[in-house]
């Protein structure tokens, strides 16, 4: 299942160069680095590039983490990273994805009926630690209720937790976003390895 997600991001795979910054996840989830925005949703304003990493278990329905990961997307900060923005462009992504991957398989899913509701949340916790403390980070909580198109072909409910915040080193805005069909909680095994992976990423200045 991996491997038709990789298939649709062929087109817009980019590999780090001179220049560019470097964006480190602290964790041994495999993933990837695409250009924003991606080909399987051109319906995407944002320009920038992806930074992605899956859980183990990401393609296995019957797994805890089945559809859990965790990605970064980095954009100039000319690109202001609003509550409007944010909605729009997941659910631009997130209907190209489900659109794309199901017509590679001979089927149809109306990305149209997706919906995404974004709340902020009062505090910003388990932020990266290697940020300076003075940058100001916003928190959201996300639902996405939607088809998923990898392995169920079902309705689901995706959860999130978003970030973003500007670094002054890099002149760029981050989006990180944890996402998983569990429900967010503290004490869940899963949300509690998305926290660790977020409060470890790093963005190094190129």
């Amino acid at each position: 299942m991996m491997k038709t997600f990789l298939i649709l991001c062929v087109a817009a795979l980019t590999v780090a160069a001179a220049g560019e910054e470097k964006l480190t996840f602290h964790t041994d989830w495999k993933g990837e680095r695409i250009e924003l925005p991606p080909s399987f949703a051109p319906a995407m304003t944002l320009k920038g590039i992806e930074e992605i990493r899956f859980a183990p278990g990401m393609f296995n329905a019957k797994s805890e983490s089945f559809f859990t990961y965790a990605f970064v997307f980095s954009v100039p900060k000319t690109q202001e990273l609003t509550p409007d923005l944010i909605k729009q462009e997941m659910l631009a992504y997130y209907r190209g994805l489900a659109e794309g991957v199901s017509k590679s398989k001979g089927k149809n899913i109306d990305g149209g009926k997706f919906t995404f509701a974004l709340e902020p949340a009062k505090a910003a916790t388990e932020t990266p630690q290697k940020i300076a403390a003075s940058t100001k980070v916003a928190q959201y909580s996300g639902e996405l209720s939607w088809i998923e198109p990898f392995v169920t072909a079902q309705p689901q409910l995706l959860h999130f937790e978003l970030q973003s915040w500007t670094d002054p080193a890099t002149a760029r805005n981050y989006l990180f976003v944890c996402a998983s069909p569990r429900a967010r909680g503290d004490t869940d095994a899963v949300w509690k390895e998305l926290h660790d992976i977020r409060r470890s990423f790093e963005v190094t200045a190129p």
